[in-house]
């Protein structure tokens, strides 16, 4: 698999430069091959499947971001790497555009989705797409991202924004191998299991990760953010890793519709009960992996994220994940505003 990556280091200067050159394409340039790694052997890297299907979202309409302004419209705040590829895609070949609409309007299922297709697909040109049976349905997902890194000529604009990856990818280095351990720690993950890769993706909102699980890495891409956003990172680690646990419980939370609307009121962004206790579930392991303090645990519980703190001391006493899932369930309940007082 072709990985894209950052330069480690600067060439030397030379006495007499020649004149500059127009950029290489990001797939010529060969240390972009090599990926970064953390002490403890986490790959950091940026993705040009990655990076191709967020051009093409930006392209057909995927505007989300802090709002700086709302009146008399709405004003987004982008990254700058983001704001010089949505000009470049938007301004450009507006038949990529088009077959990218159509494939988005016959193919109406979650963002996660095509990012779990994206990122399990081959890198450019694109040859084959992603082979597991439950992403089946978007099949030739693969064809409209070669067309859109051809057609935009997007390896050249990878390689123009080299440096911003580059500053990202090592402001990770040092801050994620600790709490990383911690969390796989406390979810009980088998050595030996899926590798876990942080790829950067500057063409998303701010703070926004997500995660994937492919056929052999867990993939989880963060988004721009002031700095290293460790505790979006764990969140979506742990909740790629409890997910399948809570698919099979969720359906026996009695109260769960009427917590998850608390929460929502209360801030909680998950529209789904399943995505909704997942979150819950991975907001106290994000919280107890980084050591957080009382006010952390307090700030989620206002978010909406109901008894973050008593689901995580659920960790300490040895229980599978299995048993932590069944039993936050009750101490969300417990926590919610409306709940009823503990009887004396």
């Amino acid at each position: 698999m072709i990985l894209v990556s950052l330069l480690l280091a600067a060439a030397p200067a030379k006495a007499a430069p020649a004149p500059a050159a127009a950029p290489a394409a990001a797939h010529q340039q060969g240390d972009w091959f090599a990926s970064l790694y953390t002490g403890e052997g986490i790959e950091l890297r940026a993705d040009e499947r990655v990076f191709a299907l967020f051009a093409m979202l930006n392209a057909v309409g995927y505007d989300g971001g802090p709002i700086t302004r709302k009146e008399p419209v709405p004003k987004v705040l982008y990254h700058p790497v983001r704001q010089q590829v949505r000009q470049r895609v938007i301004g450009g070949d507006a038949e990529v555009k088009k077959v990218a609409d159509a494939f988005l309007d016959a193919h109406p299922v979650a963002l996660r989705r095509y990012l779990a297709y994206a990122a399990s697909a081959a890198p450019p040109p694109f040859s084959t797409g992603a082979t597991a049976k439950d992403l089946q349905d978007l099949k030739g997902l693969e064809a409209v991202l070669a067309r859109a890194w051809s057609g935009w000529k997007l390896d050249e604009l990878m390689g123009t924004v080299q440096g911003e990856y580059r500053k990202v990818l090592k402001s990770y280095l040092s801050a994620i191998d600790t709490p990383m351990q911690k969390a796989r720690d406390l979810l009980k993950v088998p050595e030996g299991g899926s590798a876990s890769v942080l790829v950067v993706n500057l063409l998303d909102a701010q703070n926004e990760v997500r995660g994937v699980q492919t056929d052999s890495e867990i993939v989880l891409v963060v988004g721009p953010a002031d700095k290293p956003n460790v505790e979006g990172l764990l969140k979506e680690y742990a909740r790629v890793m409890v997910d399948p646990v809570v698919s099979k419980k969720v359906s026996g939370w009695a109260n769960g519709a009427a917590v998850l609307r608390e929460a929502q009121v209360a801030g909680a962004t998950e529209q789904t009960l399943q995505d909704y206790a997942s979150g819950l579930v991975a907001t106290a392991v994000a919280l107890r992996a980084m050591e957080a303090n009382d006010a952390a645990y307090e700030a989620a519980n206002a978010r909406g994220y109901f008894g973050a703190k008593d689901i995580a001391a659920l960790f300490d006493g040895g229980k599978t994940v299995d048993a932590v899932v069944a039993d936050a369930f009750v101490k969300a309940e417990a926590k919610r505003p409306t709940a009823a007082p503990p009887k004396k």
